[in-house]
């Protein structure tokens, strides 16, 4: 349930001149009795009694006043008996419209799946059942169970409506390919080899075949708003798969994020789970995580830096050519460590956001 507490709704409701009735009966009051004592005239108090005029709240804090009651109840009953005529005049079918509207935008950022062409534009019934399919659910009611295994590989925390969605396009598209058998020292091999031999951000159109050959489906679903994810790392029927979002779109982020992931598979981390990666340029919080980023790190530069002070444009690109890598492997760790501000030397680091869009252009992933 939300944060708005769930109220019951009255069977029926009265006019609030009713209840004001009721108290004069009790007290023995005339209706011009009661207009002097408000000082109002006869016929606006008939007519509040009729129920041809509704109480302002002055006329309310008149009212408690004379009663002895609180302003407050009686701007409620008023309250009350005006939801209830709405509700009546309108038609069930559409409170329920209402209602599973907001069930649909609860579980998934409906709008931003339906601009991409996730979600079925047609109408509610067809929403639903694109939101059951993207989610793997038989009804809204229940929760996928790879978001489960997601959520508790990191904390009790569920996932937000963003995340679970972009999980869900990730899952998707992995079970629409067919690769390889899984080789794990095939896998180990191409993580420890990835920075030499990706070397260019050109280079990355590669990936998802070689990863392919080593039986890891990889795919590239855009990030959505407020997701932060960065990448994800699971086994579904039919193998290993590995998602980036593309959230942070530079050569050393995408490549440092697929080596993490990587890592998480080699590591054997997400073998009965998901590992749904948030906001990896931030410090990793879990033991797996320090883990994942530690082997990630090591098979990005195998040789801890040693770079000579101060660090300048040509030393980076020498150093980078000494160690066979692209120079914003070094940048970023550099960043990353401190030892560089984050706004220094960043042209040497191209942003990649094409190369991920050829991936779906080429119909590749």
């Amino acid at each position: 349930m939300s944060a708005v507490t769930e109220s019951v709704r009255p069977a029926e409701a009265f006019p609030v001149g009713e209840y004001l009735s009721d108290e004069l009966r009790e007290r023995g009051w005339t209706i011009v009795e009661f207009a002097e004592i408000l000082g109002r005239p006869v016929q606006a108090v008939s007519e509040i009694l009729n129920g041809r005029k509704e109480i302002t709240p002055t006329t309310a804090t008149e009212i408690a006043a004379a009663t002895g009651t609180s302003a407050e109840t009686w701007l409620r009953l008023q309250d009350t008996y005006r939801l209830w005529k709405v509700a009546q005049s309108l038609p069930d079918e559409q409170l329920t419209n209402v209602a599973r509207r907001a069930r649909l935008a609860s579980l998934v950022p409906l709008r931003e799946l339906r601009k991409r062409g996730e979600i079925s534009p047609g109408d509610l019934d067809a929403q639903e059942q694109s939101v059951r399919d993207l989610l793997g659910i038989p009804s809204l009611d229940a929760a996928p169970d790879w978001a489960l295994a997601a959520r508790r590989s990191e904390s009790e925390a569920p996932l937000s409506p963003p995340q679970l969605a972009w999980l869900g396009c990730v899952r998707r598209r992995a079970a629409g390919l067919a690769p390889a058998d899984y080789d794990p020292a095939g896998l180990e091999r191409l993580g420890a080899q990835l920075a030499t031999t990706v070397r260019e951000p050109k280079d990355l159109l590669q990936l998802p075949t070689r990863l392919d050959g080593v039986g890891v489906r990889l795919v590239h679903v855009g990030k959505l708003d407020n997701s932060k994810i960065d990448g994800a790392a699971f086994f579904d029927d039919i193998g290993p798969v590995i998602g980036l979002s593309g959230r942070i779109a530079t050569f050393d982020g995408i490549l440092f994020t697929l080596l993490h992931e990587i890592a998480h598979i080699h590591l054997g981390h997400v073998k009965e789970h998901s590992a749904l990666d948030i906001d990896l340029a931030g410090r990793a919080t879990s033991a797996r995580e320090r883990q994942a980023d530690n082997t990630a790190a090591r098979w990005a530069l195998p040789k801890a830096l040693s770079i000579r002070q101060p660090i300048s444009r040509a030393g980076v690109l020498s150093y980078a050519e000494t160690l066979g890598v692209h120079p914003a492997l070094i940048v970023g760790r550099l960043h990353h460590d401190g030892v560089l501000p984050w706004s220094h030397l960043n042209g040497l680091v191209p942003g990649v956001r094409s190369q991920l869009e050829a991936w779906l252009e080429a119909k590749v992933r």
